[in-house]
């Protein structure tokens, strides 16, 4: 988690405040607003506001996150801001200690401005939790963070968070068990939404045995809170074979169903994902077990479909682990739950289909070979994305390269894979071609490594074969022109006579 890794705990401040929301003294880890970029648009750069700028107090207010630092620079005319730059001097005589012969200090100044009410400052911060992450103290069996090998992955991926802040601002699932009483007031005052919260079930002695808890608030009166306070829901269920399904997940559903749209907008059906570190005693799904988890869901929704539709998705892993025909668009409505693996392999479908329509067919010079690296588990709609992309690009050979996971054990998914487990299973093949497609689900954003920290580009000079990273269908034509265009050109050079064909 970027926003755990960023923060510097000797900076936190922790006080006793007086929380009108709880409307009692409680515990205040606050922290500074680390600025990381500043549009040339923006009132920041108008205060000539740098990145690497933290921001300490507004008004002599600190704040734990972005929502105190909002309502403080915002609901007011008036800010006297207190912020700490870093200086860099040049050292004639460089003392021990000092990197480049330059020396580190911190100055503070205060920047004192009349604006609008409701104005914003403009900039954008390295992490909107100023204070650091809420982390959990769940031991949910299944969870992913303690089925790794902590000394081989990065530090952000060893945190269980379990924070509303991160669910509201990016979509990532928490189970309500950790919150504070402040928390409570917070969320009562701020009305963030939609929210994600992670169910599993309904049943309270079997979200206490999924969750590794011995009580816990029950998941529907916590439900019934967020309702009250109008705040939209999607849930979700993490299906662990013998623990959450059969009668208890058909419970789950008729429970949630009578909290539809009050709050509950979605349900999002996951299958459990084990790594070879597990040591719980939890087992993936069988083929004819996940093959009765889809026909429970569609017997659900068929008793009356016109009112149970596009409320229980099924995640397109149950899809693509049976062969089954991943379900239309109408299935997924407006895709809600897109980031939980629900309705992805659709839109990517439908998306290479439409954005292949909109250009005329090319033609490489020569054969050009791409292998695209993916999981196994979506091998068979790839081969049919790969033939459209070859009957569009005269000469592409498209390989889809499936591969398992040996660094995890049991993972088949794509965004899984790392650079150790690419290099293992395609390093003595034959023929990669001209290049290896990378999907960048597989990298760390904005720095390109894969889980285990490999570069793609070490992974380029260890395949001795260029790596390039593609993700979704506007993408890989984009990649396909470029290298067509040069491939073309290339053989026009060679052979001056030669014509691009009209196909």
């Amino acid at each position: 988690m970027v926003e755990a890794s960023i923060v510097n705990k000797k900076e936190l401040k922790q006080s006793r405040q007086r929380d009108p929301n709880a409307e009692k003294d409680i515990k205040f880890v606050s922290g500074p607003a680390y600025i990381s970029s500043v549009p040339p648009w923006s009132l920041a750069h108008e205060l000539e506001l740098k990145a690497g700028d933290k921001i300490l107090e507004i008004n002599g207010k600190k704040f734990r996150d972005f929502f105190d630092f909002q309502y403080h620079f915002e609901q007011s005319d008036l800010a006297v801001l207190l912020v700490q730059r870093e200086i860099k001097q040049d050292l004639a005589h460089p003392r021990e200690g000092a990197k480049d012969g330059l020396q580190t200090s911190f100055e503070e100044f205060e920047i004192e401005i009349e604006k609008d009410f409701g104005e914003a400052l403009g900039c954008e911060f390295v992490t909107p939790l100023f204070n650091g992450v809420q982390e959990c103290a769940n031991d949910c069996p299944f969870c992913f963070i303690e089925n790794q090998p902590f000394d081989e992955t990065r530090k952000s991926l060893q945190l269980r968070d379990d924070d509303f802040r991160l669910s509201y601002l990016h979509g990532s699932y928490v189970t309500l068990t950790n919150l504070s009483f402040s928390d409570r007031k917070r969320i009562e005052t701020l009305r963030p939404g939609p929210l994600y919260i992670s169910v599993h079930a309904t049943e309270p002695e079997v979200r206490n045995l999924m969750l590794g808890r011995k009580k816990s608030s029950p998941i529907m009166d916590e439900l019934k809170w967020l309702a009250s306070l109008d705040i939209p829901v999607h849930a979700q269920i993490v299906l662990c074979p013998g623990m959450n399904d059969g009668k208890h997940l058909l419970n789950t559903i008729n429970d949630l169903y009578t909290l539809k749209d009050s709050p509950v907008l979605s349900l999002a059906i996951v299958p459990v994902g084990l790594t070879k570190y597990h040591r719980r005693g939890l087992r993936r799904f069988e083929l004819d077990e996940a093959l009765d988890t889809i026909s429970m869901v569609e017997a659900w929704e068929n008793v009356d479909a016109k009112k149970r539709g596009k409320f229980v998705f099924l995640s397109d892993e149950f899809f693509l682990m049976t062969h089954a025909e991943v379900p239309e668009k109408k299935y997924y409505g407006d895709y809600p739950v897109l980031e939980d693996g629900v309705g992805m392999t659709r839109l990517f479908l439908d998306d290479v289909e439409t954005q292949l329509a909109k250009i005329k067919p090319k033609s490489f010079g020569e054969k050009f070979k791409i292998s695209w690296i993916n999981g196994t588990i979506s091998q068979h709609a790839l081969r049919k994305v790969a033939k459209m992309f070859e009957a569009k690009f005269h000469n592409l050979e498209l390989e889809p390269v499936c591969i398992d996971s040996e660094f995890w054990g049991t993972t088949n998914v794509t965004g899984l894979l790392t650079g150790k487990d690419i290099f293992a299973k395609i390093k003595d093949k034959q023929d990669l071609g001209d290049l290896v497609l990378i999907p960048s689900v597989m990298l760390k954003e904005g720095f390109d490594i894969f889980l285990d920290d490999m570069h793609i580009d070490e992974l380029s000079v260890k395949l001795k074969t260029k790596c390039v990273k593609a993700w979704g269908a506007k993408e890989m034509i984009e990649l396909l022109t470029s290298e067509q265009s040069f491939s073309q050109s290339r053989h026009n050079k060679q052979d001056p006579k030669a014509m691009n064909p009209v196909l």
